[in-house]
């Protein structure tokens, strides 16, 4: 009898060595590299590998970026991707996404980052990591005359205010009290088509595009007051993307210290204003 139970639990030992000997075996979580993780990835040497860089932007903001009458892209961050580009030594491929959707479309890996001047917030800061430049404010826009004698943000209780969808403008009236509305727009230029109209008494948009669209429409518009509510402009890369946000700040540097940033402002504003 006893040497039958001996075997028995010999076999049964057998079975589980050999059982043991079959499972898979887990990755060495010791072995993920910086900047791989769930959220960011290796996105740094995705791009190497396939030599090309995607950007996210929308392509309705000019002189920032926009389509020209031969629907070309251009813009002041089209020459300052490109630039970047050159120095990470890989290609540029742009693609256009409507702003309220653009952050998401990050996530989505739609592109590997975002660059279409995106102004640094707290709130965007929860969503996605950022390479900081230079820094940009709000301006406060009125029908030439200025009718309603507005001179700046204290001028507007009780009055109508336009601001595109999902901008900052968006974010500075809606810190406004007693605003009678924020209406919002998905264009800029439709928040001023419509105060043209008298549908909005005012505008709150980005210092660079508002300018220039008021220069497209000479005596139409001025600017009431001072730039408000100045924030850093930054690219947004994933959560946690170390490699690629790394990469960036080190191309930035360069592209600033040896004055092509400059000239690339000088272009389209006939000023630097990165060094305001």
């Amino acid at each position: 009898m006893k040497k039958v139970i001996i075997s028995l639990l010999m076999v049964a030992i057998a079975l589980m060595v050999t059982a043991c000997g079959t499972q898979p075996k887990l990755p060495d979580s010791s072995n993920n590299k910086q900047g791989e993780n769930e959220t960011g990835g290796d996105t740094l040497a995705e791009i190497k590998e396939k030599g090309e860089i995607t950007i996210g932007l929308d392509d309705t903001l000019p002189p920032m970026e926009y389509r020209n009458d031969k629907n070309e892209l251009v813009g002041f961050d089209i020459d300052f991707a490109e630039a970047l580009a050159k120095e990470l030594g890989v290609k540029v491929k742009f693609v256009p996404s409507a702003w309220d959707g653009i952050i998401p479309g990050l996530d989505a890996k739609r592109f590997d980052m975002i660059l279409s001047s995106m102004n640094v917030t707290d709130e965007r800061k929860k969503k996605v990591d950022f390479v900081e430049y230079f820094g940009v404010g709000q301006i406060l826009a009125v029908k030439t005359g200025n009718p309603l004698n507005i001179k700046s943000v204290d001028d507007l209780k009780g009055k109508t205010v336009g601001v595109q969808l999902g901008s900052t403008g968006e974010t500075a009236a809606n810190s406004i009290s007693g605003l009678k509305e924020v209406k919002k727009y998905d264009l800029t230029t439709d928040v001023f088509n419509d105060m043209g109209l008298g549908r909005v008494e005012a505008a709150v948009v980005g210092e660079m595009i508002g300018r220039y669209y008021m220069a497209t429409k000479p005596g139409e518009f001025e600017v009431v007051g001072e730039a408000f509510q100045v924030q850093p402009m930054g690219i947004a890369v994933r959560k946690n993307d170390t490699q690629l946000r790394e990469a960036l700040e080190k191309a930035v540097q360069t592209v600033e210290d040896n004055g092509t940033l400059s000239k690339i402002s000088e272009k389209w504003f006939e000023t630097d204003i990165t060094k305001k």
